[in-house]
């Protein structure tokens, strides 16, 4: 049968039954909407992970020490007293109530109570000659205090003590004003450098630099203030409050470091140092136990996301293959019917000399044609879908803003190629039946 023709009348054919056509398709145009909408959402978002983890340093391995979250929980407002809007901090209630509770990582603990030991500047110079590949390894001691600006009633925080090096490790980039300096730490100075969100929410501005904050029982000057970067492995980098190091555990009497960033020279590198970090820790802290420390890698994240996403995709994947599979059922009734429609069509078209070949090849080209053409809409509902998907996604959180969408030539082909399959495939049958008819039954046929 000639190409053209069949061409014309399968478009012929498909126009005069448009609405039956369209409610077969139905499936084929929900399957293929779901699989690009689902591939172009995850890519978008893996794609967006992916930004972040090169904007933070995908080099960077954490070290946590969780044994203060293993303390007796103290009260919320962790026994220090409370001050009235636009009224001066009581420095003296202050110093009181730290000297009756310290708070370590949230929760509060006694003076008296022996603690087991904890990491110390000499393990932080140890895990520097320990690992070569280890291009920066910056202690860290983060402690939950109430801040605020002067004669204003004070947050509940968690402030970080930290160095000059920790700055480099995170890529952190101060927006205004500068970050911690080494003499900042030599002169244990009473300096803090603000996260855009948390100078946000202190002061409400973030051109804050040079501005005062009352925290531990001593005024703190706000030397710079961040670019907002978001959150990443267990830190919101928009609510850091970073002191000197020595300052803070000065302040607190508690000679403490409870984390160790360490930025490694490569990924490979990070990697080593992660697998290695426990091993290499736990021999220098007796009575401590491996469960009580974690260690974090920007790896880990991307492998937790593919998990996770693989899973989801495998669910979304199932539910179009099973409304593609529906389709093509109805595609195949469908199909049964046009064949017994046009069974006198058939008689004639062999009694003039067509084979069963070109029956056959009709039929599943009518088949096929029908559900590409499901497929073409279903690729336009799939990129609508996937625009509304992604901005709800977007508006949703903060550490999901900017997530877009991204609709790579793979995904379309995948989509046409499956709604061609199940043509092709729930054509076959009608098609078969179409071949074998006999002319002479086919041209008596009522």
């Amino acid at each position: 049968m000639d190409l053209l023709y069949t061409t014309g009348a399968l478009l012929r054919e498909l126009n005069a039954n448009r609405l039956r056509r369209l409610l077969s398709i139905l499936g084929v145009i929900i399957g293929t909407g779901a699989v690009i909408s689902t591939l172009a959402v995850v890519e978008g978002g893996r794609r967006q992970l992916a930004a972040h983890l090169d904007k933070l340093g995908v080099n960077l391995v954490y070290l946590e020490d969780t044994y203060e979250h293993e303390a007796p929980a103290a009260p919320d407002d962790a026994g220090l007293p409370a001050a009235a809007p636009n009224t001066p901090v009581d420095q003296e209630a202050l110093k009181a109530a730290f000297k009756e509770t310290v708070m370590l990582g949230g929760h509060g603990l006694e003076r008296g109570v022996a603690r087991p030991p904890t990491l110390a500047p000499d393990d932080v110079a140890f895990l520097r000659r320990r690992f070569p590949a280890a291009e920066h390894v910056e202690p860290q001691m983060l402690y939950w205090t109430r801040i605020g600006p002067v004669a204003a009633k004070p947050i509940g925080a968690l402030v970080e003590g930290g160095t000059p090096g920790g700055a480099v490790v995170r890529r952190l980039r101060v927006a205004a004003g500068r970050y911690l300096c080494p003499l900042d730490l030599t002169d244990a100075r009473r300096v803090c450098v603000l996260g855009a969100g948390m100078a946000e929410q202190l002061f409400g501005a973030t051109d804050v630099v040079g501005r005062r904050l009352s925290a531990l029982g001593a005024r703190w000057t706000v030397v710079g203030v961040l670019e907002p970067k978001g959150s990443m492995m267990r830190f919101d980098y928009d609510k850091l409050i970073v002191m000197p190091l020595t300052a803070l555990q000065e302040r607190t009497g508690l000679p403490l470091i409870n984390g160790v960033l360490i930025g490694a020279r490569g990924a490979d590198a990070a990697l080593r140092i992660r697998d290695g970090l426990l091993d290499a820790v736990m021999p220098r802290l007796n009575r401590r136990k491996p469960e009580q420390f974690r260690v974090f890698c920007q790896d880990e994240l991307m492998e937790q996301y593919e998990e996770t996403i693989g899973t989801f995709k495998i669910l979304m994947v199932a539910i179009a293959a099973f409304s593609l599979l529906v389709s093509g059922i109805g595609i195949m009734n469908i199909m049964l019917v046009s064949v017994r429609e046009r069974t006198r069509d058939i008689g004639i078209w062999k009694a003039v000399g067509a084979t069963d070949g070109d029956v056959m090849a009709y039929f599943l080209g009518e088949s096929m044609l029908t559900c590409l053409l499901g497929g073409t809409l279903g690729v336009l509902l799939g990129v609508f879908l996937g625009a509304q998907v992604s901005g709800i996604i977007a508006g949703a959180m903060a550490e999901t803003s900017g997530w877009t969408p991204v609709f790579r030539i793979e995904f379309v082909l995948l989509s046409f190629g499956t709604a061609a399959l199940v043509g092709l495939l729930s054509g076959l049958f009608p098609a078969f039946v179409a071949a074998r008819l006999e002319p002479v039954e086919a041209l008596r046929y009522e």
